[in-house]
């Protein structure tokens, strides 16, 4: 088993490396000079304009360059082109917010998932399982800033039940996990819709494949309560594809933040991504992009570990 999680980890390095490269090569050759984003050049002469691109690593090789911002990421000193701030910290500082949205969207969104689509599967053709494909459609064509958009018309500003924006209630300077509730409401059900709905659609064919099983028909005719058959056999034998698609989406996850942050005003990873990415904050934008890859690899480690559990036949090798 030892040796599977160091091929493992052995296999994301190459990866790591090629993401690193790839964006990289991008933020060189998208247009514009950082450098003109902290200070007007037409108020710079050439040895000032120099100078600041000297303070900012750029006049160096690129080559120099990568393995400097690869070494700064490791060893936390890469620090950002215009607060100075380092980006490790600043990472650091957004990431609890999009974790506690992206856990809490992703945990009702199986759950929910599951429930509905095993209930649908029992009674196919019913009013849960027409409800279930209306919902698919719906997750697959309305975009997340338009369903955001429309429950904050509804919840925000029509009944006022509902704060609009913010991680905190105004005028509080620290984060009560209790006081944020309201906030995180209207983020966790944008979060949450689309990804149920998928998790939903896959649990129903999986649970449907699983009812029509040889062993769970032996089950049931051996006189065992509905409630074992569906815990016993039919759920455990359906957790193998369930837990695929939810390893799938979960990275998912950080992208969907992008626009849930932005709109909800909540200080998270996917907003300041975006920021750095506008400013050309070169430094930000590396160290959020290999973020979200490390993200995706743990996602797929987990999801082996997962299937496992779910079925003991599952040996990783």
């Amino acid at each position: 088993m030892s040796r599977y999680w160091l091929g493992r980890v052995a296999q994301s390095i190459p990866m790591l490396v090629a993401v690193s490269l790839a964006v990289f090569v991008v933020l060189q050759l998208a247009p514009g000079d950082p450098s003109t984003l902290l200070a007007d050049p037409a108020y710079l002469d050439d040895r000032q304009r120099a100078e600041l691109r000297a303070s900012l690593g750029l006049d160096e090789p690129l080559p120099v360059q990568y393995v400097r911002t690869m070494g700064g990421i490791l060893d936390g000193s890469l620090r950002s082109f215009r607060t100075k701030e380092p980006t490790i910290a600043m990472l650091g500082d957004a990431l609890p917010v999009t974790a506690t949205v992206g856990l809490l969207g992703l945990g009702v969104a199986t759950l929910a998932g599951v429930a509905l689509g095993a209930y649908a599967a029992r009674q196919p053709g019913g009013r849960i399982d027409r409800a279930l494909s209306i919902a698919v459609v719906s997750a697959i064509s309305i975009p997340t800033f338009v369903l955001s958009l429309l429950l904050l018309r509804v919840f925000a500003e029509g009944l006022r039940v509902l704060p609009a924006t913010g991680i905190r209630p105004i005028g509080s300077s620290g984060i009560d996990p209790i006081a944020s509730i309201p906030h995180l409401v209207l983020p966790v059900l944008v979060t949450a819709f689309p990804l149920a709905a998928i998790i939903a659609r896959y649990s129903r064919d999986a649970v449907r494949e699983a009812l029509v099983a040889e062993h769970v028909r032996t089950a049931e005719g051996k006189g065992l309560r509905p409630g074992t058959v569906q815990r016993r056999h039919v759920l455990r034998n359906a957790l193998v594809p369930i837990v695929s698609v939810v390893g799938t989406v979960a990275p998912l996850l950080l992208g969907g933040s992008v626009i849930v942050e932005s709109i909800f005003g909540l200080p998270g990873v996917g907003r300041i991504a975006v920021a750095a990415a506008l400013q050309r904050d070169f430094p930000v934008v590396m160290t959020t992009t290999l973020f979200a890859a490390v993200l995706v690899i743990f996602a797929n480690l987990v999801t082996d570990i997962a299937y496992g559990y779910a079925d003991p036949r599952i040996r990783l090798r």
